[in-house]
């Protein structure tokens, strides 16, 4: 009993944190300064600690309230000021994590969320939870490059394949179709544009999705994949594109 308890302790530390992150720890010993002042502003700066003293002082959560002696948690290093908060570096049987916590070290989060670059990231999604880039077009030959990577050990990629096999036939004469099915070929495209996983298909390096349109079905997976084909061809050929028009203007 004593090793599953073991295996499961960083397991604990992260879960138990993500439940209390952005919240006050009830333990008055986790703070070193008086509260409740009515002058918020000098109070707060009187609450501010080192980063050692703050590093110091959550590791002491830990081990005392998350770990309660199943194992011990320690500082990896000074903790460093970053965005405003601190960032403090633990391990815990030989795991390494790294949490931030406010100057006073009332709060404790397991990351920081940039809302800004969430926004962005949001603003990029397109038809077919595919995301959009800011690169250029990618191309060959002045055709607009479209690549497909999977294996056939994949049920999604061989959902899939066909698929993107029979809406890249439509435009053989308008875009150069890299069709990677269990290849090593364009890995630096692969690595840029996917999180690592197949299938994944990328569409003149303007967008580009990791993982199958099975939510969608076969037949509005295909007009997906058409209109953003037709969106970098500039809606060429015409009968292809005329019948996924109002998809096209989605993107």
């Amino acid at each position: 009993m004593k090793n599953i308890n073991k295996n499961l302790i960083p397991l604990v530390v992260i879960v138990v944190a993500l439940a209390i992150g952005a919240v006050a720890y009830s333990n008055p010993s986790l703070f070193t300064k008086k509260q409740g002042s009515q002058q918020d502003n000098q109070q707060d700066n009187q609450n501010v600690l080192s980063t050692q003293e703050a590093g110091e002082q959550i590791i002491k959560y830990i081990n005392e309230n998350l770990l309660q002696g199943q194992a011990t948690a320690s500082l990896l290093e000074t903790p460093i000021e970053e965005n405003g908060v601190y960032k403090i570096n633990f391990e815990v049987e030989g795991q390494k994590y790294n949490f931030y916590s406010t100057k006073d070290a009332k709060y404790l989060f397991p990351q920081i969320i940039d809302l800004a670059k969430e926004a962005e990231q949001k603003a990029l999604e397109t038809i077919g939870n595919f995301s959009a880039s800011k690169d250029d077009v990618c191309q060959e030959n002045g055709k607009p490059i479209v690549y497909f990577f999977g294996s056939q050990g994949c049920p999604h990629c061989i959902w899939e394949h066909p698929l993107i096999e029979s809406v890249a036939l439509k435009f053989k004469e308008n875009i150069v179709f890299h069709n990677n099915m269990d290849s090593q070929e364009d890995m630096d495209i692969f690595s840029k544009y996917s999180t690592g996983g197949v299938p994944a298909l990328v569409i003149g390096c303007k967008y580009h999705r990791t993982g199958s349109g099975q939510n969608l079905g076969e037949e509005q997976e295909s007009k997906v994949l058409t209109a953003l084909i037709c969106k970098l061809t500039g809606n060429q050929p015409s009968d292809i594109c005329n019948e996924v028009q109002e998809l096209i203007n989605q993107i």
